[in-house]
Formats: C-alpha cells, structure tokens, sequence
C-alpha cells in the first residue's frame, strides 16, 4: 500500500510484507498507450540506408532496463522513405524488446528514434508517466517472459504486449513512486558502474598483456625487428612472420546444416554441438552422433558470422559444429594450440575492428588463412603460455568476483522495483 505524509520521496520506504495495493485500477498497455508498434532493419548491403545517416535507430541489444541516450547506429532519410514500417517514435518513449539475447528488457529513449523489428515501443502519453512505467515493466520481466513463443528462438509478441494490464495509481503517485526510485535505484546503478568500469578496466589490461606477450614476447632485453604487420608493430628478431594458411587448416561441420535445436532435441545424447550464437560455454546441445574426434588432442573452433564472429575456442574430444563454426587445426610441429588460443584471440579483434559497424561480421576460411601472425620458437611459445595462464588466472579471478557482488547489486534493484509497482511502498 502506497501512503503519504508529504509530496516528498523521502516519505516512502520499502514494506516487506510485498501487499499489492488494492486501490490501484488495473489498465491494459493498449489503453493506456496510443500508437504501439515496431520496427524494421533496412537492407544492411545498401550503404545508401546506413552511410552518413542522421537518424537514431535502435536495436534490442541496447537495451537494458536503463535509460537510453543515444544509439549505436544511424540510418538515412532514404531508409526512412524507403521503408514504410519505419516510423520515428518520440522521445520518452519505452521500448521493450520482444526478442533476442535482451529478450524482455526495457529503456527509456531520451531523443527520438526508430527500431528495428524486435523491438516494441510504448509511445509518452498523458495518462501515465513513461518512468513509472518502464519501472513497472522492470519488474513484471519473468511474467514478460513466461508469455514468450517458439522453441529455437521465444518471441513475445506484440499483440500479447498489448493485452499486458499494468498496476496504475494516481498520476501524482506515479511521479512520487518514480522519484524514489530514481534516487534509490541510482545509488544502486553507482554501485553497479562502478564495478563494471573495474570489469572493463581488468579487460583491458588482460587484453593489452596477451598482445604484447604475442607481439614482443615476455624477455624485455631483446632486440626487435619490424613484422610488416601494422597492428603488431615489431617483434623479436628471432621470430618470424607466417600466413596462417601455411601453419594451420580448417574445416567446417558437413553435417551442421541439419544440426537446428529441433533436430538436437529429438537426438539427445553426450557429444555438444558447438554454435556461437549460445551461452553455455558455446554448447547449444548435446546429441547422440558426432563428427569430429580430436582423440584428446586439442584444437580451437571460431564462430565465422553474426555478433559473436571470430570469437576463439579451444576444444577436444568428440563433437559437432553447427553452421556458424570453423574448426581450426595445427599442420605444423612448431605451432602450440594453446599458445594460438592467446594469439588469435588478440588478432581476431584487431581484425574484427576493421569491419564497418553496419556490415554483419562474417569470418570465412579465406579470411582466416590469408592473415599474417607473428612465430615465436616453439620454447618461447610454451614460455608465453605459463606466463599467460597464471596472469590472467589472477584477473580472471577478480572479474569473476566483481561479476558475483553486480549480480548481486541487480538482484537488490529488481526486487525494490518490484515492490515499488505492485503498491509496496509505505510510509516511515
């Protein structure tokens, strides 16, 4: 229950007993909110929709139950006029996304914009304040998500959106609610900022000490020669500069046509099938078959398209490649595996920088064999390699730590958002 002794925020707590207030009306969101809809992605192959574009368009992948103050990528007005399903939605708006890896999760747009098609938007109106009920959608995300359809790929539709009543009080409540929040909810995301600029800044120095450890080696006191490759800069004098179709080779799965979740789930068994479109350590399924027997020796897999493309793995054993994956391997005895894990993935986002943002990264086997990598001895290879684990080991250890004390930091938030909305508020 929601009462108060002033206008102020600062009379509002959190009340435990979790009681949903019984005088707040219940409204669905397609009463309540004027011209819902969506979006579309222009052709990506055409620049004429993406380069020099001045127009904000938003994806689903930006959002994340926060405010939103600018977009990634923009589009042209001739995207806009070429497109009828295109339709710039004013400031204030919410967007929801109905689905995608953010599946569920909300933001406030702070300037107008357009969306791509996985996105829902709630247009500002009168009747309600865009911030209470983005905090409102915050906390009903699991009811959001148990309404999801499709197995490979849940979709909440835009229809069931529509149909979603929300718990509403009096628009002055709305606005005290929404104060509190702000002011509580921001010395959380502090909190959260904070330890995440510590993740990032730990990122950092891991990525920064794989490539100088690839590209100059761990012995400081050597002389150095120029590679002829513009990111590496100089290396060792006694190493060497190799095209990787002269050290490795690749393959990809001839089966990983067939290999879709539906077809997985009707052949459970032990073996995974790797996919870099999948949480879970890479694996999106297990199945009964495999194609690959590494026969305990180790080799590494890169995802070849999509936003996780050249994304590097080592693995061994028995197992499956879905269509987004390369298998890579070793034709030469002077290449240690682990020793390349470190190195491709340091090159591979060089690399990966190179492509323009509104291209769709792909990575194919003539990509992957026509880059140049610097080629320590093999002794040096395995001295890199001890340094290289036990180094980053220790910042492995604090990122996972940092990761830990955030979910936990987000957990707190939800849980206040949630008793906010559903009338757990009282007073002092």
């Amino acid at each position: 229950m929601i009462n108060k002794t002033n206008n102020s925020p600062k009379s509002f707590k959190v009340n435990l007993t979790k009681e949903t207030s019984i005088h707040w009306n219940k409204e669905r969101l397609s009463r309540i909110c004027k011209g819902i809809g969506s979006g579309t992605t222009p052709d990506r192959r055409n620049p004429l929709n993406f380069l020099n574009g001045t127009i904000p368009w938003v994806l689903t992948g930006e959002l994340d139950n926060s405010i939103l103050l600018k977009s990634k990528l923009s589009i042209t007005e001739y995207a806009l006029e070429s497109y009828r399903s295109l339709k710039i939605y004013p400031a204030n708006s919410v967007v929801i996304a109905m689905y995608g890896s953010t599946i569920g999760k909300v933001s406030i747009l702070k300037f107008a914009s357009t969306v791509n098609q996985a996105c829902c938007v709630l247009p500002p109106s009168k009747t309600y304040e865009s911030k209470f009920l983005f905090y409102s959608l915050i906390g009903i995300r699991d009811r959001l998500l148990s309404l999801a359809v499709g197995g490979a790929q849940p979709n909440i539709k835009i229809d069931v959106i529509k149909s979603i009543k929300i718990a509403l009080p009096s628009i002055g409540d709305q606005k005290n609610i929404s104060l509190f929040l702000d002011k509580e909810i921001g010395l959380i995301e502090s909190l959260i900022r904070k330890r995440k600029d510590f993740i990032k800044l730990l990122k950092e120095k891991k990525e920064a000490l794989i490539r100088n450890s690839i590209s100059r080696g761990i012995n400081k006191n050597i002389s150095l020669k120029d590679s002829g490759i513009d990111y590496i800069g100089k290396i060792p004098t006694d190493w060497s500069v190799r095209k990787l179709t002269h050290l490795f080779k690749t393959l990809k799965g001839r089966n990983s046509h067939q290999l879709t979740k539906s077809f997985c789930q009707k052949n459970r068994g032990p073996y995974p099938v790797y996919s870099g479109q999948t949480n879970g350590d890479g694996i999106m399924a297990s199945i009964n078959m495999f194609e690959f027997d590494t026969r305990g020796e180790n080799v590494l897999i890169s995802t070849t398209v999509g936003s996780k493309a050249m994304t590097i793995k080592s693995v061994h054993g028995r197992f499956n490649l879905s269509q987004n994956c390369m298998l890579i391997s070793t034709k030469s005895d002077q290449c240690l595996i682990s020793y390349f894990e470190y190195c491709f993935s340091s090159i591979f986002q060089l690399e990966r920088a190179l492509i323009p943002s509104y291209i769709k990264p792909s990575f194919r086997k003539e990509d992957f064999l026509k880059i140049k990598v610097p080629l320590p001895p093999l002794r040096e290879q395995e001295h890199i390699v001890r340094f290289l684990q036990k180094e980053t080991a220790q910042i492995d250890k604090l990122i996972q730590l940092s990761s830990k004390f955030i979910s936990k930091l987000e957990a707190k938030r939800n849980t206040l958002i949630t008793l906010a909305t559903n009338g757990g508020l009282a007073i002092i």
